[in-house]
């Protein structure tokens, strides 16, 4: 066994090991007293409600017609006819998602630790670095990086496709890596979508295993990786095997500068959204945990 052999299959060991950690009932330093009690799911409002003994309603300042009260000059208006309760607030996120099963969080105290851990990373080092690529790199060449991947990402979704039988998504695949190989440059120009119309398609293992009806398991906050679950790790440490990097990286330094780019070049794409997200999120981390899982759930309706 030749030195670039054995260090693939290193790789690969890692990510297994590291499944099978996260998937191990939670040890005793990782549980955090702060946060022993079992989460309400934001779509769970009365729950959520009777849990914390808290009743919300909003009172709307709009005076009925006929109503010349002093109350109404003094801005002092109140009707219990208009007053509207939590529950009937429409749910930004709601969309097609009442089959959205609830997400377990037994892990909560590492879990919030290490997205602690993560966030700092992000601040001190991939954020400063992700704005000054962005700076410096023209958006088409960061788009073109961005086709570039995704085109290598194929045999992954193909075989994901494949397996759920879906020969449509398995067709557009097979045709846009084709086009976009030949005449994009390498993937780097989105020939395929631009000309013959021909959508991208958004797939990994993770969802072919949702489509069979594995359910998601745990919610798992990854180094540096970031949220996942026990069935996304699954997904991610079997697509890693299928990946180009996996196969064709001459070594560990440069799989790793290319994940690297990869990394830099999509946070470049969502610095100031992810600046949004915490400037008006209560709390950050249930933010992620429930968009992330709204997200994941999507992608395997489709």
């Amino acid at each position: 066994m030749n030195k670039i052999e054995f260090i693939k299959i290193g790789r690969g060991t890692l990510l297994i090991v590291l499944l099978l950690l996260f998937l191990l009932p939670p040890l005793s330093w990782a549980e955090n007293p702060e946060y022993t009690e079992p989460m309400m799911p934001w779509w769970d409002v009365d729950s959520y409600a009777e849990s914390a003994e808290v009743t919300i309603k909003l009172e709307k300042s709009i005076p009925r017609n006929g109503d010349s009260s002093d109350n109404a000059d003094q801005g002092t208006l109140s009707s219990s006819k208009d007053s509207v309760t939590y529950e009937d607030l429409d749910d930004p996120f709601a969309g097609d998602s009442k089959d959205l099963p609830i997400l377990s969080d037994p892990f909560e105290g590492y879990n919030r630790w290490m997205f602690d851990v993560n966030e700092t990373m992000y601040s001190n080092m991939m954020e400063p670095v992700a704005r000054a690529y962005r700076d410096t790199v023209h958006e088409n060449i960061r788009i073109g990086i961005r086709n570039l991947f995704s085109n290598a990402m194929a045999p992954v979704k193909i075989f994901s496709s494949l397996l759920q039988l879906d020969f449509e998504k398995t067709g557009r695949i097979i045709a846009r890596t084709l086009i976009n190989t030949t005449f994009g440059f390498g993937g780097m120009v989105d020939v395929a979508g631009e000309e013959y119309e021909i959508d991208s398609v958004n797939e990994d293992l993770g969802q072919a295993l949702g489509s069979f009806g594995v359910p998601t398991g745990p919610y798992v906050v990854l180094p540096f990786f970031g949220p996942s679950t026990a069935r996304d790790i699954v997904g991610r440490a079997a697509g890693t095997f299928m990946s180009p990097t996996f196969y064709f990286g001459p070594s560990t330094g440069v799989s790793m500068g290319i994940t690297g780019e990869e990394t830099v070049n999509d946070l470049s794409f969502i610095i100031d959204d992810k600046k949004q997200l915490e400037d008006s999120a209560l709390d950050e981390y249930e933010s992620v945990r429930d968009f992330y899982h709204q997200y994941r759930h999507g992608l395997v309706k489709k």
